[in-house]
């Protein structure tokens, strides 16, 4: 089964993903911590991605395919979860070339609610645990002794530009999942195990 996992920047995929570990075996497609683990190399691929990222574009097409192309190919469980792709129409179609997607999860919530928490978060790029300020009590990560940092990229330009890019390119993609009878539509203003409930009925 594939699931797409789509939903403003803030709306709390990767704490979904998280949960969701606890609770059933897939393998995680996440082209946002790829492109990531290719920046943290300090490859001259990595320094490009970065000068995008930080300038709140989007990764050139060629070179987000290229990437997911390898890690699909070391895909070997039932369940592949894609976080963070497609983002775009030219990305659907590139996506349903190589392969169905069954199930696309829509979390849902506003763009205030989600502003506030990524200006809040840090995150552990070793693990990909995710807390907010206010909830860690230091900056180590509890799940592996890692050092929690503020992405580089959650600023406010950053994510301003993040977001117009998303009501214009990714918003479309909910309709024409809702149009072949695979979307299914969560509320992100929930708690964390609210919206863990909530999917896995979806995916069970």
């Amino acid at each position: 089964m594939n699931i797409v996992l789509l939903g403003i920047q803030g709306c709390g995929k990767g704490t979904l993903v998280n949960n969701l570990e606890k609770h059933i075996d897939f393998d995680l497609i996440s082209v946002g911590k790829l492109l990531r683990d290719e920046v943290s190399t300090g490859s001259a691929l990595g320094q490009h991605i970065k000068r995008v990222q930080l300038s709140g574009r989007l990764v050139e097409i060629a070179i987000v395919m290229d990437t997911l192309k390898k890690k699909l190919k070391s895909s070997t469980k039932k369940i592949t979860i894609f976080d963070g792709f497609p983002r775009n129409i030219e990305q659907l179609h590139e996506l349903d070339k190589i392969c169905k997607v069954d199930k696309v999860i829509y979390l849902n919530l506003s763009k205030e609610t989600a502003i506030e928490r990524i200006l809040n978060r840090l995150n552990c790029l070793k693990c990909g645990y995710i807390t907010d300020k206010k909830s860690a009590k230091n900056l180590i990560c509890p799940m592996c002794g890692a050092k929690l940092v503020t992405r580089f990229d959650d600023n406010i330009e950053s994510v301003n530009t993040r977001f117009e890019q998303y009501f214009n390119e990714t918003y479309p993609l909910i309709d024409i999942y809702r149009s072949r009878g695979v979307l299914f539509e969560i509320d992100a203003s929930k708690t964390p195990d609210e919206i863990l409930d909530d999917v896995l009925r979806v995916i069970e």
